[in-house]
């Protein structure tokens, strides 16, 4: 089973708007909702693929229902939140003409008792099981989600991460089936030197994608890297969590790592080309056309 985990879900509300003039109201041509969060990105790109897969995190407050209402719309995702008493934030997404711009709101106190509560939804997952923590861990609880990555990895649970610099760093000392870079946590440091670094350290895995740019896997015996399409770009949120799902969907099929990443890369620009996360058949199409070369 996988499971994906997301600390700070949000519901997301989109915009698109002509212009933003600052100071004077402005009306948006499009508003929507949705459930965001890259580990559940992650998996509703895995439904798209029909692998099943659960939903961790926090969710709480007014904003709880709505959320789950989305969720439960994903036949092959299972919702395994946990509840707290603070509310799920609210993140505002603003595209005009040449921008995404991103409003996002700083999230909810988890107590004591309720990141306990969370440990114990984990009490079923077994070895060879895929555990992603993504997105950013709020510090109050990083040291505790550190610790569980540890307990988890000695488990022989896939760890797969996706998620800020330093907790990758603090990480780096157990077995980590996979990492997942960009140009933020890379933090100044050349790729594949960060990259050595990570798997002389067990790594086994990992990617690197920047939006419109190129992107790389690296392993112990392999390296490629894929020159990302450019045209017909619609939008790139989500695109890095649906390179995670799409590689997680490589590895479930027994793939080959070069097929993995295509999958990977696949998924990650299916995503770009559309107004939502990539169908199973517009990355099935975007497939055929990508391809892969040494680095």
């Amino acid at each position: 089973m996988i499971y994906t985990c997301t600390t700070n879900p949000s519901l997301d509300y989109f915009i698109t708007i002509p212009s933003i003039e600052r100071g004077k109201n402005n009306r948006c041509d499009m508003e929507m909702f949705d459930a965001g969060g890259k580990g559940v990105n992650v998996s509703i790109v895995l439904n798209n693929f029909r692998i099943p897969s659960v939903c961790l995190g926090f969710l709480g407050g007014f904003t709880k229902d709505y959320f789950l209402s989305f969720i439960r719309n994903y036949p092959n995702i299972q919702p395994l939140f946990t509840s707290i008493k603070d509310n799920t934030r609210i993140n505002i997404k603003i595209m005009d003409e040449q921008y995404e711009t991103s409003i996002n709101a700083k999230g909810p106190h988890i107590t004591d008792d309720e990141f306990i509560k969370f440990k114990s939804r984990l009490s079923n997952i077994f070895s060879d099981d895929i555990f992603v923590l993504s997105g950013n861990i709020e510090d109050e609880i990083k040291d505790r989600m550190i610790e569980l990555v540890h307990e988890l990895s000695k488990e022989d649970v896939k760890i797969v991460l996706d998620t800020d610099r330093d907790i990758l760093d603090r990480c780096l000392d157990t077995k980590l089936f996979a990492v997942k870079l960009n140009k933020n946590n890379l933090a100044g440091d050349d790729l594949k030197e960060c990259a050595k670094k990570m798997i002389d350290q067990n790594v086994g895995y990992v990617l690197y994608s920047a939006p419109h740019k190129s992107s790389y896997i690296f392993t112990k015996d392999a390296s490629y890297k894929c020159k990302n399409l450019k045209d017909s770009l619609v939008n790139t949120t989500g695109s890095a969590d649906s390179m995670v799902a799409g590689f997680l969907y490589g590895i479930i099929r027994g793939a080959d790592c070069g097929e993995c990443f295509r999958y990977a890369n696949a998924a990650s620009l299916a995503t770009c080309m559309s107004n939502d996360l990539g169908s199973k058949e517009k990355i099935e199409e975007v497939y055929k056309t990508i391809e892969i070369g040494d680095c």
